[in-house]
This record gives structure tokens, C-alpha cells and sequence, in this order.
């Protein structure tokens, strides 16, 4: 039977067992979450400036996935009304961050993201980073063992 991870999430349940719910879930079912459910997460268990409506789930090394390759997801966040995740590129000589929006990083069947270096002559370089269904999932996956542990840290501990 395929859970609702959108209905399931926000239930009364214990955390612990919303942390079972989670490890089972399937591919299909974390991509079904909704950018709704996610801006909820984000709402309550994000930090920002106490009574600005910007706020950013930051997701700890231990739970953070990537794309197994070159980028790592680093969070998700609300900045104007709108969604957006946050990822750690490795490139050749730096590292930066990167930023896109919700949307854009979860439709479709693979995300391509880019990245622009300058040489030492100022000549632009790109560095690509890609993630497909698997990845974003294990992303999603993250996402909400967070906001689990962020949100119940005292009943867990």
C-alpha cells in the first residue's frame, strides 16, 4: 500500500515512528511530496530572523545526500515567498554554493545545474552537476529525516 508522506508526515504520531514511516518509504513515494508539504517543514523547523517569513531548513552532514559525484544537497529554504534548495558544488579549484529554485530542481526526470569559474586569463569556465530520480529522492529522503529531528530533538533524545 503507498503512503501519503504528505498526510503521513503532519499526523500524530511519534517520532520515532514517523522516523520508521520515512526509512520506508519507496522512490515514488518521496517524489510525490509536495512543494506545500515541503514550505511546511520549512516553516516550523527552519531558522531565520525572528519575524521574517524568510527561513532555511539546513540539513547536518550526517543526513546529507548528493549526487555521489561532484554536489551535495545543503538545505532547503524559503526566501521570498518562493522555494529553494540549497547545494555544495566541488570544482576543480573552489567550491561554491549554489542555489535554484524548487521547481525547477524537481521537475522533470534530471536536473542539470551549472556553475561558472574564471581562469587566471578571466575566461569563463562551466562546471556541470547533475541529479536524477534516485538522487533527488535520497534529497527528499534527507529533507525529512531533519525536519524529524529538528522538530522532535527533545522527545528523540
Amino acid at each position: 500500500m503507498k503512503t501519503n508522506i504528505n498526510l503521513e508526515l503532519f499526523k500524530r504520531y511519534a517520532p520515532k515512528h514517523k522516523l520508521e514511516i520515512i526509512e520506508s518509504l519507496s522512490q515514488e513515494e518521496l517524489l510525490a511530496i509536495t512543494p506545500k508539504t515541503v514550505a511546511r517543514m520549512v516553516k516550523e523547523a527552519g531558522e531565520g530572523k525572528k519575524g521574517s517569513p524568510n527561513k532555511h531548513l539546513k540539513i547536518r552532514l550526517s543526513l546529507r545526500q548528493g549526487n555521489n559525484w561532484n554536489s551535495t544537497f545543503d538545505g532547503v529554504g524559503i526566501r521570498k515567498k518562493r522555494l529553494y534548495v540549497s547545494l555544495y558544488v566541488q570544482m576543480d579549484s573552489t567550491d561554491t554554493e549554489n542555489t535554484e529554485y524548487y521547481s525547477t530542481f524537481f521537475s522533470g526526470e534530471r536536473y542539470r545545474g551549472t556553475c561558472q569559474e574564471s581562469d587566471r586569463f578571466g575566461n569563463p569556465n562551466y562546471h556541470y552537476f547533475f541529479y536524477d530520480d534516485e538522487d533527488r529522492a535520497a534529497c527528499i529522503k534527507s529533507i525529512l529525516l531533519e525536519y524529524v529531528h529538528t522538530k522532535y530533538h527533545d522527545k528523540l533524545n
